[in-house]
């Protein structure tokens, strides 16, 4: 740029003193001579045309030019010459500093009177081509161009090193910080604190971790407050479980009270018949086979509910479904409030083995028949009422797994279409006040979803209800089996008794 800025300067130096140079040679030129009817070219300007090969002159009214004759050198020195003739006075065509002009300009023009102020006027000019001063110029701008190479190397140097100390070190050292960050290294930034754009940023980051540092105290405190209230809810989802289950087993013991004195009385009587004296041996051994059967159905009674009722964390186990459909039906038929109510098993799945938890399966299982007796009763069907529990005989396909399908249908008053949505609402319910909680289904469906099975509801007013239970059947390991790829999907509706 130094350069550039200093090349008219310099150019126009040398021009103006060339220019005052060929001036001074010019006034020295004699007046014309004319021998044998032509004019004579003096000796200097003879040498100014050996100098210039390319240049022209002007003398007294005629125009010579060099070895190169170029008629655009004649063509610029004529209105020079022809304006010193006519004023007197000396004419240059120096170019001004502007470097369009200086390129574009090809010849210098300097012409000099040289008669007498009495003679006729008479003018001595020359055209000088540019390039012939400019030579010397482009030779030493070589040396300039070496000198301003060498300053910009140099400058570039220190430029490199400066960028490099200020801007691409700290950069670096706060990337490698960046990568090796843990909670604690909040003090790598805290060196990168120059009076700059860096400064900033490195204040910036340090703000930002503070900030990250504070989030994250907040979040490790709402996570371990999350913990807590989760392991509450648990518990709560624990307790509400166990609530069901006792007010189940309550209305199951009341029931069960009154009817196991029916067999302990028919018991009690063989074992009367067994004291008697003449009692034959063939009937002693008769008479205490039935009092033994008829201790032990009261016993198996017992002991299932006693099983139901106690707590557990729920662990999954392999067993026949059919097998505890069957309990829950001898155990339903004893009860009171299922007399007038017929209850009818049809196990129709040709797979009915499953590994879920047996007794949370049963408490679902004695929800959905008290609920439907419940619902037999608030009916006009009481004396004909029907609760028919069935296992589908396809299997489907479900999310990859083989799926069986229980229903538990009741011909009793049937739930509005517009509640359907609801009824798995915890405490929502359709019965009078304290005849129930509101817990049951929706307890019953966190329980089967959580055995990676689904609980649906299918009812109209008046039309009797339908529950379908899907559950995951169990393969040879005791899990949750796997569908193949050849087998298609099989959705159905189970229709509503």
């Amino acid at each position: 740029m130094t350069n550039f800025v200093m090349l008219p300067f310099w150019a126009g130096d040398i021009l103006t003193r060339e220019c005052r140079h060929l001036q001074r040679v010019l006034a020295a030129v004699p007046p014309s001579d004319v021998r044998d009817g032509k004019i004579h070219l003096p000796q200097v300007l003879q040498s100014l045309l050996a100098d210039f090969s390319s240049g022209c002159v002007a003398y007294a009214s005629a125009f010579h030019s060099g070895r190169h004759s170029d008629s655009a050198c004649a063509l610029g020195l004529e209105p020079v010459a022809a304006v010193a003739a006519e004023t007197g006075r000396v004419q240059t065509s120096l170019p001004s500093l502007s470097l369009a002009e200086l390129f574009n300009s090809r010849y210098l023009y300097v012409a000099v009177p040289i008669n007498p102020p009495a003679a006729p006027p008479q003018v001595a000019a020359v055209g000088v081509p540019l390039s012939h001063f400019m030579q010397s110029l482009w030779n030493k701008e070589k040396i300039v161009a070496a000198y301003l190479i060498f300053n910009a190397f140099i400058l570039a140097a220190l430029a490199f090193f400066r960028l490099l100390k200020s801007y691409v070190q700290p950069v670096d050292r706060m990337v490698r910080a960046a990568e090796n960050y843990r909670s604690d290294g909040l003090h790598a930034f805290l060196a990168e604190r120059p009076a700059n754009e860096l400064g900033q940023l490195a204040g910036s980051i340090q703000a930002m971790v503070q900030r990250i540092e504070a989030d994250r105290e907040k979040l490790a405190k709402a996570v371990e407050e999350l913990a807590r209230k989760n392991a509450l809810l648990q518990e709560n989802q624990r307790e509400m479980i166990r609530a069901e289950k006792l007010a189940s087993v309550g209305r199951l013991s009341a029931g069960l009270a009154h009817e196991i004195g029916n067999p302990l009385g028919v018991a009690q009587g063989y074992l009367q018949l067994l004291s008697m004296h003449d009692c034959l041996d063939h009937e002693r051994v008769e008479y205490a086979e039935k009092a033994f059967r008829e201790l032990e159905r009261v016993d198996g009674l017992i002991r299932r509910l006693l099983d139901y009722t106690r707590s557990g964390q729920g662990k999954p186990e392999r067993f026949d479904l059919h097998d505890l459909l069957g309990e829950i039906v001898e155990d339903l038929q004893v009860q009171p409030f299922l007399k007038e109510i017929r209850l009818e098993l049809v196990c129709q799945a040709k797979e009915s083995v499953v590994c879920v938890d047996r007794e949370q399966l049963r408490q679902v299982l004695l929800n959905c028949v008290l609920n439907a007796a419940d619902a037999i009763k608030a009916s006009d069907n009481r004396g004909c009422g029907v609760i028919a529990i069935a296992s589908d005989a396809h299997r489907f396909k479900e999310k990859g797994r083989h799926m069986l399908r229980i229903t538990l249908t009741d011909n009793g008053t049937g739930i509005p279409t517009e509640l359907l949505d609801t009824v798995f609402d915890p405490f929502f319910t359709t019965k009078e006040p304290g005849a129930g909680t509101g817990l049951g289904l929706s307890v019953s469906l966190a329980l089967i979803e959580a055995m990676g099975g689904r609980m649906e509801m299918q009812s109209a007013n008046g039309e009797g209800t339908t529950v379908l239970i899907s559950l995951p059947l169990a393969d040879e390991n005791g899990i949750g089996s796997v569908a193949s790829s050849e087998e298609t999907e099989r959705h159905y509706e189970q229709p509503l008794g």
